[in-house]
């Protein structure tokens, strides 16, 4: 639990008490929305009752690792799991405190999910249906400090009909936000319910995605995605005081992610990039793990550090989608595969990310005797206007 503002704000309840209909122009009253008694208390224990339904948004392949950290945070307060009916996203029924959904490190975002028994969505322009989709909205809004929600973004197939642009009108109208077709700190999604009949509407519990980091205050165009980096720091295990290393660190995320999940006896990140390594050390401030990353400038393939002193090593390899044309990847494979073998201890891990998956696995052909390749988990990740298919790999060290 934490403590919020109370959600029965005045202010809240006077905007969606009475509302302009752009299309129209007359006042339209929507009715003062109630929440539950254990919300108003000031101690938010769920966005609407005792089996609210979420949609979790992840990178697709990290299932088990959203499954893992479900299972560590939400533990025994009755989370069920629905299983994942589309791709990149997994829906579970949940009745206890919000926080810790807000807290996920392993997905992209989290959606609250309102169902409506209609057969078009018209019919969310409706005084109750409207009544209960403004009530969704404004505990979501609730929970987070004033101003933090300043614009809205509507998503839904056909967004330019005129039910959808006047429900997109109306939602920014009750709550006060700018209308904005490419981002919005309110998202909201409407579509065709997966049970076959009906429409439902998904509301983002956080005005950023969750794999928006807080602490990124320098970004890079190759920096690795936050919710990719806690799973290859998450799928080695690792027992207490670990010294991890991670090899062409870039902007920090490998180090940082590592750091936050606690736990670690010294974390290094080495890059020859001085550009890098500033925007590392301004994101490892941010995140207030100053005192447990060093940061080296160095050749990840000769790194200045002793052999076998480290019990993982970690690489978001490069695979020439950004910056680079992808000549010379074997070269570095093998370079990188060989490194890692030196400052890893017998036994300890190297986990790596490529989307050159052959020429990697190439490559760790002619290491078979260095390492042993344990699991592979394989993705797919939204790229500019498509999907790449990279792998996780985790080798152990002969």
């Amino acid at each position: 639990h934490f403590t919020l503002p109370r959600l029965d704000s005045p202010a809240l309840s006077r905007r969606l008490h009475l509302y302009y209909s752009v299309s129209s122009g007359r006042a339209r009253d929507i009715g003062t929305v109630r929440w539950q008694e254990s919300c108003i208390q000031g101690t938010v224990s769920a966005p609407t009752n005792a089996s609210t339904r979420y949609e979790i948004e992840l990178v697709s392949g990290l299932e088990r690792f959203v499954d893992d950290e479900l299972a560590r945070k939400l533990g025994g307060r009755g989370y069920r799991s629905l299983g994942s009916h589309r791709e990149g996203r997994l829906s579970i029924r949940y009745g206890g405190p919000v926080a810790p959904l807000l807290g996920l490190r392993s997905a992209t975002a989290v959606h609250a999910v309102e169902w409506f028994d209609e057969p078009r969505p018209r019919a969310l322009l409706g005084h109750e249906n409207f009544t209960r989709l403004a009530s969704s909205i404004g505990r979501v809004i609730e929970m987070h400090p004033a101003g933090s929600f300043r614009t809205i973004r509507v998503r839904a197939a056909g967004s330019n009909s005129s039910v959808l642009r006047r429900l997109r009108d109306d939602i920014a109208s009750a709550f006060g936000l700018e209308d904005r077709e490419d981002t919005g700190h309110l998202n909201v999604s409407i579509r065709r319910s997966g049970r076959g009949a009906g429409w439902e509407a998904l509301i983002r519990l956080t005005p950023m995605p969750l794999s928006a980091r807080a602490w990124r205050a320098c970004n890079r165009p190759d920096a690795l995605n936050a919710t990719i980096a806690h799973a290859m720091t998450a799928l080695p295990g690792h027992g207490r005081g670990e010294r991890f290393v991670n090899l062409g660190c870039g902007s920090g995320t490998l180090s940082i992610e590592r750091a936050v999940m606690g736990g670690a006896g010294h974390i290094v990140g080495v890059d020859a990039d001085v550009g890098a390594l500033a925007c590392a050390r301004e994101n490892i401030a941010a995140a207030g793990v100053l005192g447990e990353v060093e940061i080296l400038r160095g050749d990840m393939r000769q790194a200045p550090l002793r052999d076998e002193s480290f019990d993982t090593a970690a690489s978001d390899l490069p695979f020439g989608m950004v910056g680079n044309t992808g000549d010379g990847l074997d070269v570095l494979y093998d370079a990188a595969l060989r490194e890692a073998g030196r400052l890893v201890r017998p036994g300890g891990a190297f986990v790596a990310y490529t989307a050159r998956r052959r020429l990697f696995e190439a490559a760790l052909a002619r290491h078979n005797g260095l390492w042993r390749r344990t699991a592979e988990v394989p993705l797919r990740v939204s790229f500019h206007r498509g999907y790449i298919a990279p792998s996780i790999y985790l080798l152990r060290r002969r």
